[in-house]
């Protein structure tokens, strides 16, 4: 059957009302539903009484072609013990009769001739003697109804026999010679069994059963459908039997084939209300498709059809032809059935279209999924407690009482709007053991800090989501930070993937790819009827796909450590922005060793001290490579110079021009070679190309380091440095900066669910495999699914060369990546002295991710399938909140929201906060 169209129906609709009005008292005013007040549950009344109707139709076809009310009873009687088929039987054969020869005789032709005696006339004609070959072309059918599985027990609705004469010009058969087509059948058990005992259609919507959803969307109304779509079916089947296979065989019939269509008959299936005269006034039962109404409508379906048949009767006479008066009527009454099929398809789509306008009509507008994830950020604001309310991902990176060194943020991007942090429900606390990863095979550098767990919910409906997610950090002007993405591998091993330096206002986005896992019921209904050691297998690599979801980021603040690696007080490098610059690029660009740039002095000795006698170390090793650059360039000039004066010796040697840009003299102290000028060319050279290696003035303002690493180091010793302020007390190395206030971890997971590997140790490897556990106990409607975040390939950096450049944007290509994490590693290493130095100032972000599912559009959702995804989105955050924080839903819940929650989900108010002592969760 076709799919609603509004435009047609309601033509459809408005043609019928014109017409109804000749049939109903003037007192009665028919009008859509849509315009009269009512109910929901009229809605539901309003779908029984169009299917009985349905019903009642199709029976008064039934009657039209042949069924009797005696057999209508015995049909009905069948289809209580077994199931009823109705079927077309056809049978055609063609056998010879005779052949014929005639002759045809053409005009009489004249013709003058010239002879020797003058001219004569000559008549002559054409005899043609033709053969006719002649058939007698033989069919029969029958429409019968049988039981079960015993068509030879027929009942007989309708059957013909007939014989018509075919005539050909060879003898060749027009017609196989012997054909039995095969059975067209359907089954009408289900209209059968809306019979009542009195043989009238009764039909109702189980309102209380589970898959009732809404007046259409049931079992009672889906059976409807699919029996009336089989039927529409099978009479688009019968039709095109007698019109593409049987009529054809008598191509001279002369009947007007364009007369058999059923646009006169009444088609009953409508659904209206009555309408009364008070404005306003809300319908009662009787309203809803009044019987007088059913009656009128099933009394005109039956006078159209019979006057049609009758008007066929007269243009189709019963001359012995195929084509005859009783195939007109069978024809138009199966044309009006797949109407009636039709419209009663649309009418129950028109109940479900009603319900979609009206709530569009409630809101305002149609309602998008990025309208409902508004939604649900302000709605999850009410739902929970301040201290548990989910909060969105962006975190600054900084020191108590500091100014941040950037922001770290997971944005979610839906469409054509501006990227959001997404909102995750957050435990947090300060690390109470090392965690460690490693630089290379043999080295592991151990960190502490402030650890965030964050646990993410996202939604998404009939597969598509329409989100793109990316982590983004910022820098800021004169700041550095260290950024690594990876997983969680073990209780105390973090596994970075990727890592990158970030300073000067770089920006970096990292796109972040979702891969949905099965539900736990679809993994278990997957590996139900496997072999013990396939299920052991999936079982396996479910484990490992379940603790991939752990997605961790960990950012390590550059100028802590560099003050812990160099023995300087806290703070000393806060307002040291050269120095700070010039030892990255130290440690990065030149590896230098720590121990030849740290304190080694004194420890009482005064903060100033220890930050001047750094910086004397610095000037020191700075002032070395720049004479070692110069000592490259001199012997690269000796180089060039030599190749020049072999080309060409005799050619004679100018002198040097003014504008050369060869230093004149090496800087003080330098020793031969080291800068002075360069040899005199040999006799008869070219003069020497022009150089770009002076250079830059000592007075020139501190660069970035990449600027830096782009021109030579100053050639003299920095300037003394005026003595530096006294330095802020330091605090605690572990002290987590401020936040808003969260649940601590070791009162949530740890504590509660006993996820410790010992001691204090909390293993976030334990989680995945309790959510997936819970999720299984009270996901109802197996919708969540554990999500893998992992990185993508196509990475942006905006990055800003000077002070005064315009920010530029570049992909990082694999290999630029790998690049940037090899600097990175180089960094950490230096920083940690090859891992015998922990980091203190380091913070850790573990993200788990599900995916709540909807299967269909968002307003299918809740129109079809009538849900409250609000509802179902907040269960999911609430089974997520209770066991990241280890606590049932009734405290988690603010107190104007715990009442009508738990009415819904009450097992949530009950649930465990933590798995039994044997529980497999806890490993």
């Amino acid at each position: 059957m076709e799919r609603y169209d509004e435009h047609q129906f309601r033509a459809k609709i408005d043609a019928a009302l014109g017409r109804i009005r000749t049939l109903l008292d003037n007192t009665r005013n028919p009008q859509y539903p849509a315009d009269v007040p009512h109910g929901y549950d009229d809605k539901y009344l309003l779908a029984e009484r169009v299917t009985e109707l349905s019903i009642a139709a199709l029976f008064q076809c039934l009657e039209v072609v042949g069924l009797p009310e005696e057999g209508r009873v015995t049909l009905r009687q069948w289809a209580e013990t077994r199931s009823v088929t109705l079927r077309l039987e056809a049978q055609e054969d063609c056998r010879f009769l005779r052949e014929e020869t005639r002759t045809i005789d053409s005009p009489e032709v004249v013709t003058e001739a010239r002879g020797f005696f003058g001219k004569d006339k000559i008549t002559s004609k054409v005899v043609t003697k033709v053969t006719d070959y002649f058939w007698s072309f033989d069919f029969s059918y029958a429409l019968v109804a049988y039981q079960g599985n015993e068509p030879d027990k027929p009942l007989t609705l309708l059957a013909r026999i007939g014989s018509v004469e075919l005539k050909t010009g060879a003898k060749t058969t027009p017609r196989p010679l012997g054909v039995v087509r095969p059975p067209v059948e359907v089954n009408v058990t289900w209209l059968l069994g809306r019979l009542d005992a009195e043989s009238r259609p009764s039909f109702a919507i189980d309102r209380t059963a589970k898959a009732c959803h809404t007046p259409r969307r049931n079992p009672q109304v889906e059976a409807a459908l699919a029996a009336l779509e089989e039927l529409h079916g099978w009479c688009a089947r019968v039709l095109a039997y007698f019109q593409g296979d049987l009529f054809p065989a008598q191509p001279d019939h002369g009947r007007d084939l364009s007369a058999i269509h059923a646009r006169d008959v009444f088609v009953p299936v409508l659904p209206l209300f009555e309408g009364g005269p008070d404005e306003g006034r809300r319908v009662g039962e009787g309203d809803v498709l009044p019987a007088t109404f059913r009656s009128a409508f099933l009394a005109e379906e039956r006078r159209s059809l019979a006057e049609k048949c009758r008007a066929l009767s007269a243009a189709f006479p019963s001359d012995g032809a195929i084509l005859t008066a009783v195939e007109g009527g069978l024809l138009v009454t199966l044309l009006h059935a797949r109407e009636v099929c039709q419209q009663f398809s649309f009418a129950v789509d028109h109940i479900e279209d009603m319900l979609r306008k009206q709530l569009i009509a409630a809101i305002g507008k149609e309602v998008t999924p990025d309208d409902f994830n508004a939604y649900m950020q302000f709605h999850h604001q009410k739902l929970v407690k301040p201290e548990y309310r989910p909060r969105p991902f962006s975190y600054a990176i900084r020191r108590p009482d500091h100014y941040p060194e950037g922001v770290l943020t997971v944005e979610a991007e839906r469409g054509s709007a501006m990227p959001d942090p997404i909102s995750t429900t957050v435990a947090s606390s300060a690390a109470r053991h090392p965690m460690s990863f490693a630089l290379d095979a043999s080295t592991r550098v151990s960190f502490l800090g402030e650890r965030f767990l964050h646990a993410w919910i996202s939604h998404e409906f009939s597969g598509q989501s329409g989100l793109s997610l990316s982590l983004v950090a910022r820098a800021r002007q004169f700041s550095s930070f260290i950024l690594m993405v990876g997983r969680i591998a073990s209780a105390d091993v973090f596994e970075p993937r990727h890592a990158v330096i970030l300073q000067n206002k770089d920006l970096l986005k990292i796109p972040l790819m979702l891969e949905q896992l099965p539900t736990p019921k679809e993994f278990r209904d997957a590996i139900e009827s496997l072999s013990p050691e396939q299920q052991r297998f999936a079982k396996a690599f479910r484990g490992m796909q379940l603790e991939s979801t752990l997605f961790a980021v960990c950012v390590v603040q550059i100028k802590p450590q560099l003050e812990k690696l160099l023995k300087l007080e806290p703070d000393s490098l806060t307002k040291e922005i050269k120095l700070t610059q010039e030892l990255l690029s130290l440690f990065i660009e030149y590896q230098i060793p720590s121990d030849l740039l740290s304190y080694d002095g004194p420890p009482e000795a005064p903060p100033a001290d220890k930050l001047a006698r750094v910086a004397e170390y610095v000037g020191k090793m700075l002032q070395m490579i720049h004479a070692s650059k110069q000592r490259e360039i001199a012997e690269e000039q000796e180089r060039e110079a030599l190749r020049l004066a072999e080309l060409n010796r005799s050619t004679p040697v100018y002198p040097s021009a003014p504008g050369m840009a060869y230093p004149s003299a090496g800087p003080a102290g330098a020793p031969p070679g080291f800068g002075g000028p360069p040899p005199p060319a040999p006799r008869g050279g070219p003069p020497p190309p022009s150089m770009a290696f002076a250079p830059p003035p000592q007075a020139a303002a501190p660069a970035p380091m990449m600027a830096r690493m782009s021109a030579p180091m100053p050639p003299a010793p920095a300037p003394a440095r005026p003595p530096a302020p006294p330095p802020a007390p330091a605090p605690s190395p572990v002290t987590a900066a401020p936040a808003p206030p969260a649940p601590a971890v070791a009162r949530g997971f740890a504590a509660e669910s006993g996820a410790t590997a010992g001691g204090d140790v909390v293993d976030y490897t334990l989680l995945p495999a309790l959510l997936d556990k819970r999720f299984e106990e009270l996901d109802e409607d197996g919708a969540l699914r554990a999500t893998i975040l992992h990185p993508g390939d196509r990475w942006t950096r905006t990055a800003q060369k000077g002070l005064l450049s315009a920010p530029e944007e570049s992909r990082l290509s694999a290999k630029q990546q790998k690049e940037e994490k090899n600097r990175a590693f180089d960094l950490l290493d230096a920083l940690t002295k090859s891992g015998a130095l922990p980091i203190d100032d380091a913070t850790l972000h573990v993200v788990l991710a599900a995916t709540h599912g909807f299967d269909h559009t968002l307003l299918e959702t809740v129109i079809q399938d009538n849900v409250n995804p609000i509802e179902k989105v907040e269960r999911s955050l609430m089974i997520v909140g209770t066991t990241i924080h280890g606590r049932p839903a009734s405290e988690l819940l603010a107190d104007d929201q715990r009442e009508r929650f738990l009415a819904s989900s009450p097992r949530l108010g009950l649930a465990p906060a933590a798995p039994a002592a044997d529980d497999p969760a806890e490993g």
